[in-house]
């Protein structure tokens, strides 16, 4: 946050000879805080004191944390976790409670979800280095330990995810007309998909609780990191749903239904945004700071601004606007495939903008010990 500079004077002191021979003082300046600044400030909720801060203790400004190893494979797989169990947990909603229409939001929904899943168990591979290192993490089970309980939760998630997905293509004729074709189609689906769903609403949000979890300052001040990649994961999972049945052609109703969803959705996550961002504080300026390495213009400009705020505005319109003549309506229908992929958009910088931010945040020697005094 190096445009907020209220609490610190720039003190200038000109050494001029006037002809009396006494100093001229130039009086102290204060730089006008930025925009970025502004809403760091008024976000968090913290104003920067460079002054009193670097009085504070440390151990010679060396980080007390060891900066964590994670890339963009984890940050992938939080991303397409994320629209793995949101997307389920839709499509289950609209098989139990919708309408005939609404099955069309079922069967797009549960295929996306297990196309989005496949990628998640080599990506976590992937940033474990050695595959076997996943294989023994299942050797145990830890209540207590997020990584373990992540790795259980995405291993009974693949199954509902993949039993759901196989009977729903069993239904529509995919895997042809054999009689284990027809046995699949005979499965309880809307039975299975209950407990499916647990599952997929744990795989959506446990991944800020694994983040919160760490000595991490931005991620571990805040007890709203889960609950912000949960509403995420409906907001992009909704998303990632509308933008399909645009494409393929979906009834008006239905899709109507799908903005108002994802309305909602986007509005409780700049609410649980909001809530973080409050509660983390000084922590949080690694994440909305524009300080070298810091993550401030990307998270604002991207993130906030084009990824949630915008299409937040633009649904707003768009549900407004109920007249819609069939012209109207096409045109519509390309406004809202924008507004899903500004909402995709978002999402995945979100949870890049949360784990870079982790990278300088473990840096902050000062901030650290300031964490750990709470």
């Amino acid at each position: 946050m190096d445009n907020i500079r209220t609490s610190e004077k720039v003190a200038l002191t000109i050494q001029r000879q006037s002809g009396s021979g006494t100093p001229m003082s130039v009086p102290a300046i204060t730089p006008r805080p930025g925009l970025l600044a502004t809403l760091a400030l008024l976000s968090t909720g913290y104003q920067p004191d460079p002054e009193r801060e670097l009085h504070e203790k440390s151990y010679y400004d060396y980080p007390s944390l060891k900066a964590p190893v994670w890339s963009w494979e984890i940050i992938w797989y939080f991303f397409m976790g994320g629209l793995a169990g949101g997307s389920y947990v839709l499509a289950t909603i609209a098989s139990l409670f919708g309408s005939k229409e609404d099955r069309m939001v079922a069967r797009v929904g549960y295929y996306a979800s297990l196309l989005a899943l496949l990628p998640c168990p080599p990506l976590l591979i992937k940033d474990l280095g050695r595959p076997e290192k996943f294989l023994n993490m299942l050797r145990v089970f830890k209540f207590k330990s997020p990584m373990s309980m992540g790795v259980w939760g995405l291993l009974g998630f693949s199954l509902f995810s993949g039993l759901t997905a196989i009977i729903q293509a069993a239904r529509d004729n995919i895997l042809g007309d054999w009689w284990g074709a027809h046995l699949l189609a005979r499965l309880p689906q809307k039975l299975l998909a209950i407990p499916g769903s647990f599952f997929a609403v744990f795989l959506g949000g446990y991944t800020g609780v694994l983040l919160a979890s760490t000595s991490v300052p931005v991620w571990s001040r805040s007890r709203m990191l889960g609950a912000l990649f949960f509403s995420s994961a409906f907001s992009t999972s909704t998303a990632l749903i509308s933008f399909i049945l645009r494409i393929i052609g979906a009834p008006a109703k239905t899709l109507h239904k799908l903005e108002r969803v994802e309305w909602m959705n986007m509005l409780v996550e700049m609410v649980s945004l909001f809530t973080y961002l409050r509660t983390s504080g000084r922590a949080a300026k690694a994440l909305v700071g524009t300080e070298p390495k810091e993550q401030g213009r990307t998270f604002w400009g991207v993130m906030v601004g084009s990824g949630l705020v915008l299409p937040w505005l633009v649904q707003t319109f768009l549900l407004t606007n109920k007249q819609d003549t069939s012209s109207k309506a096409r045109k519509r229908g390309g406004i809202g495939m924008f507004v899903s992929a500004l909402v995709l958009v978002g999402g995945y910088f979100l949870r890049r903008t949360v784990v870079n931010a982790g990278h300088t945040s473990s840096a902050d020697a000062r901030t650290t010990l300031w964490n750990a005094r709470r």
